[in-house]
């Protein structure tokens, strides 16, 4: 019959443990940014529903640094062509560069039946995009709808700056250092043995 309470004391004093309580709390951090992450895909239906703007051929809409959000899909003919600042923004696949390029849908061209996009970065001054197939690299008249990766709906200006940071290896040797200086902190008992120290000599003799 005592067996049940022995193990509730057990956990109790498990849970009080600071190292199991700062492990819990990592858990539920991480947690609740992975619930987000996978929320937001789920609600976008999106694969990347955040993106960083590393050019500056959108400005002044969009600077160097933004944050976007990306809805990945809807109906096509949804997409609102026209000239800044009105038309739509997409993101999609480029011939030329490994990352998705976001620009402005200005225009729809038709060809063989077949409806395309005339896309154009706002800071490009009427030169607009020319695009290739992603296999054969015949040139088209436009953009086609299966290389569309999503659709922006709104943006935070400046906060991506902190994600290329964290790409570039001065940003990732300073996240390494702060994670293995907060797990110094946390785990090496400095504060048992100070405490150790300031124990009056009377409560010492008294144990």
């Amino acid at each position: 019959m005592s067996a049940t309470p022995a193990r509730q004391s057990k956990l109790r004093k498990t849970l009080k443990n600071n190292y199991v309580q700062t492990a819990i709390l990592i858990m539920i951090v991480i947690g609740g940014v992975l619930s987000f992450w996978f929320g937001m895909r789920a609600v976008l239906r999106s694969e990347s529903p955040f993106m960083v703007v590393v050019t500056g051929s959108m400005e002044p809409t969009l600077p160097v640094g933004s944050l976007i959000v990306v809805q990945g899909y809807f109906d096509p003919s949804a997409i609102y062509a026209a000239p800044y600042p009105s038309g739509d923004i997409v993101v999609f696949r480029h011939w030329s560069l490994s990352d998705p390029l976001v620009h402005r849908v200005v225009g729809n061209t038709t060809k063989d039946g077949k409806t395309y996009w005339v896309t154009l970065g706002d800071a490009n001054h009427g030169i607009f995009d020319r695009h290739y197939n992603l296999e054969t690299h015949e040139e088209l008249p436009g953009l086609p709808w299966e290389y569309v990766i999503g659709r922006v709906i709104a943006h935070v200006p400046y906060i991506g700056h902190v994600a290329l940071f964290m790409q570039t290896p001065s940003g990732r040797i300073i996240i390494i250092v702060l994670i293995v200086a907060l797990i110094i902190v946390e785990f090496v008992p400095f504060s048992k043995k100070k405490d150790e120290e300031h124990i009056p000599e009377q409560e010492q003799s008294e144990a």
